[in-house]
């Protein structure tokens, strides 16, 4: 199924688009990973939108190179885009058709064997049995899973899917994490334009963060989401003097307290093991009974408000 072992499915130089003075994409700089299921986060207006249709050929590049599948685009846009599926914006399909005639229509401007793929594609997104309803009659999440279906005729090595969980209830996500976990399961790339971070953050191997048209940081969900481990939550029988001891360790930087008990700030050096082990023993050699101690990581969410935060109060 492959066109390239390449290790990175999307790569992107330097890739920037303005509309007259306004740069609403600036210069980035991508690497997704082959096989993964990456998120492109940011809020509205970070240019995500406008990053995938340059990626798709659907909006012309000011400066600035980019690869899909290994192969160069828009000089092999043809080729690479025969093993990519796409979702841009939001489906748009012909109302007054049904799912599987839109399907049709769709299979009919691709390869022969895309017809052959109309019925698993409708049976994986859980479409079978209203395939025959014209999709004026669909909620929104069916439109969605239409789409999907409508990505899966190409039989795609890369999905790039904008907005994908619009419209879908708390049960239709968890369907469409399944669904993604499975196409990265079988070796695809899933791309995920969003700015749902919880979904992402549950669904998604790397991410990078968008804001202001830059990708201001990008890796692991597990290095960006926890980052270093920045805190300690202590219940112990003494929170006075529990402060006071934590204070004086060299990794700490902060002690405070909320509902839970005492927490504690570590420095950005610090090990969150090695600070657990010393500040218990510490703890306990002075009579302070420890009743629970948690190692805090930083949810993808709280990382992404402190980047895009810090951010805006330099600009």
């Amino acid at each position: 199924m492959s066109t390239s072992q390449s290790t990175y499915v999307v790569e992107t130089e330097g890739l920037t688009k303005r509309f007259g003075d306004k740069v609403v994409v600036d210069g980035v700089d991508l690497r997704i990973p082959r096989g993964s299921a990456f998120g492109y986060l940011g809020p509205n207006g970070a240019g995500k939108t406008t990053l995938i249709r340059m990626l798709l050929g659907l909006t012309e590049p000011t400066s600035g190179s980019m690869s899909l599948l290994g192969r160069p685009v828009p000089a092999e846009r043809a080729a690479a885009l025969a093993r990519v599926g796409a979702i841009v914006d939001e489906p748009r399909f012909h109302g007054h058709l049904t799912g599987r005639q839109n399907l049709s229509v769709i299979a009919a401007a691709r390869e022969p064997a895309a017809r052959d793929r109309i019925e698993p594609a409708l049976d994986r997104v859980g479409l079978a049995a209203r395939g025959d309803d014209r999709v004026s009659e669909y909620s929104m999440g069916m439109r969605q899973r239409l789409g999907i279906a409508s990505c899966l005729l190409a039989d795609p090595e890369l999905l790039i899917l904008d907005e994908p969980m619009n419209g879908l209830d708390p049960a239709g996500m968890q369907e469409f994490r399944e669904l993604i976990r499975s196409f990265v399961g079988e070796g695809r790339t899933v791309v995920l334009s969003s700015h749902l971070l919880d979904e992402i953050e549950r669904t998604c191997d790397a991410v990078a963060i968008v804001d202001r048209g830059r990708v201001v940081v990008q890796g692991s969900i597990e290095e960006l989401a926890s980052g270093r481990d920045r805190s300690l939550r202590l219940a112990t029988s003494d929170p006075a003097r529990s402060s006071l001891i934590a204070r004086v360790d060299p990794a700490v930087q902060e002690v405070s307290h909320d509902s839970s008990g005492v927490v504690v700030a570590l420095r950005p050096e610090a090990s969150a093991e090695q600070a657990a082990a010393t500040i218990s023993r510490s703890l306990i050699e002075a009579g302070v009974d420890l009743y629970e101690l948690e190692i805090a990581h930083a949810s993808l969410e709280e990382r992404f408000l402190e980047i895009t935060s810090r951010l805006g109060v330099a600009a």
